[in-house]
């Protein structure tokens, strides 16, 4: 599975690099991000591509920090959790004067989680589920990069607001 989505990522990146040549409509970034459910933060890549002027696609890949338990005598869990979102947004508010855009996020979201356990019961188990995306987020230009944030309701089996930051590059 990590094989898939990792192709799957390059390939999207691979493409949105291609578009670049054309226009300077692609963005990639990257930043932090907080789990609300799994409680822990986590890190981002992402590829904007800008499809006019209102609508935008967006696809990104995180990575949540490992929870490690111990339990004494050798006996542990770590669990770690990953994400692939492919989200569409809609522009609705542009400041001409400083730039400011604030955007509508709805999309699919793909969580992966995996726990394994060391010691006297070791034993490992992974999970899947898919998604739907609902939230908002704003970018603002910096001199070198845009700056982000994002707030992302993930409605699911797993439902958990996502909370995420960083900067995007042009291309």
């Amino acid at each position: 599975m990590k094989k898939l989505t990792a192709s799957i990522f390059i390939l999207l990146f691979t493409a949105l690099s291609f578009q670049s040549a054309k226009a300077q409509f692609v963005k990639a970034g990257a930043g932090l991000m907080y789990g609300t459910e799994i409680e822990q933060p986590g890190i981002r890549v992402d590829g904007v591509y800008q499809i006019n002027e209102e609508f935008r696609a967006v696809a990104d890949l995180g990575f949540f920090f490992p929870n490690e338990n111990e339990f004494g005598n050798g006996n542990s869990t770590t669990v770690t959790w990953w994400e692939l979102n492919i989200n569409g947004n809609y522009i609705f508010y542009t400041n001409e004067e400083n730039n400011l855009m604030a955007y509508g996020i709805g999309g699919l979201n793909y969580l992966n989680v995996n726990v394994e356990s060391d010691g006297q019961f070791a034993s490992s188990y992974s999970d899947s589920e898919i998604g739907l995306n609902v939230g908002v987020g704003a970018e603002y230009p910096l001199d070198f990069a845009d700056l982000f944030g994002e707030l992302k309701y993930v409605l699911g089996d797993a439902d958990q607001l996502n909370i995420g930051a960083g900067l995007r590059f042009n291309f």
